[in-house]
């Protein structure tokens, strides 16, 4: 049901919405009469259409739709995440664009709700599986735009990877989830197994996030030549939520400051790792 909202003056002098087209506008504009009284409402192009675009005879309207939430996404005034497997959209930072005086009862959860819910292992991952069972296809878990539940170094001991959404497993995902594996190891731990949440959550920084092979391995290996976050950034999960800090920090430009000069590689690491993260 569409909802009476509110639009204020600084809305069309804003430099972040200025630099979108006009279609992705007028997409977030209404993407506040089509989201619940907390901000959220489902992912679904052909809903959110349907609601913004009702009368758009244009033949590309749903595939322009569909552009429209992604450079949102990029902008970083929407949030697209899932939680138990169903996508969701967020408007980011709900309540400077709206006051709602009576809201209605929540159908969804926020992203930093999820999140929180998320910190909690739930029973079946506090349970180690047998030697032989493979596990079947995990749903997705509740997952912020940009973070998810960190679980420690993935699920430990000898069982073997479980399945994931992919299948055969993608070797970009793979190829991401077995260096991180990989440093851990290298750096004393015990070898994580890189179980189905790992790749889905790897998945979707690739996919979702736009974030490249080469720059999430750059990631890894500058987290891991850092004494501080060498101890937080063991899981795809962290890897992904903490991920625009960590290029940040690495290209020594921290939000809102002017550039810091060319970047540099921390030190500990080898020829090949030091290269990588110059270019992270």
């Amino acid at each position: 049901m569409a909802r009476i909202r509110s639009i204020k003056p600084e809305f069309f002098t804003s430099l972040t919405i200025a630099e979108l087209p006009l279609s992705a506008r007028l997409t977030f504009i209404g993407l506040w009469t089509y989201v619940d009284d907390n901000g959220v409402g489902p992912a679904d192009a052909r809903l959110i259409r349907a609601a913004i675009w009702p009368l758009e005879e244009a033949p590309d309207i749903l595939q322009r739709t569909r552009e429209d939430l992604q450079r949102l996404h990029a902008a970083r005034l929407i949030a697209l995440y899932e939680v138990s497997g169903r996508p969701l959209v967020a408007v980011n930072n709900w309540s400077e664009h709206q006051k709602v005086s009576h809201p209605r009862k929540n159908r969804f959860m926020r992203p930093e709700e999820a999140a929180e819910l998320a910190k909690y292992p739930t029973p079946e991952d506090l349970q180690s599986p047998p030697e032989d069972y493979q596990s079947p296809p995990e749903t997705l878990r509740p997952e912020q735009g940009s973070g998810s539940r960190d679980q420690g170094a993935g699920n430990r001991g000898s069982a073997k990877p479980s399945a994931s959404l992919d299948d055969p497993p993608r070797a970009d995902v793979e190829r991401v989830c077995k260096h991180l594996a990989d440093v851990l190891e290298k750096s004393g731990s015990k070898r994580p197994t890189i179980t189905a949440k790992w790749r889905d959550t790897t998945r979707l920084m690739l996919d979702r996030d736009e974030v490249t092979v080469e720059h999430a391995l750059a990631a890894i290996d500058w987290a891991h030549a850092d004494s501080f976050w060498q101890a937080h950034i063991l899981t795809p999960m962290k890897l992904r939520e903490k991920y625009e800090t960590l290029r940040r920090q690495a290209s020594g430009k921290p939000r809102g400051s002017a550039p810091a000069g060319p970047k540099t590689a921390p030190r500990d690491m080898t020829d090949e790792e030091k290269a990588r993260a110059l270019q992270f």
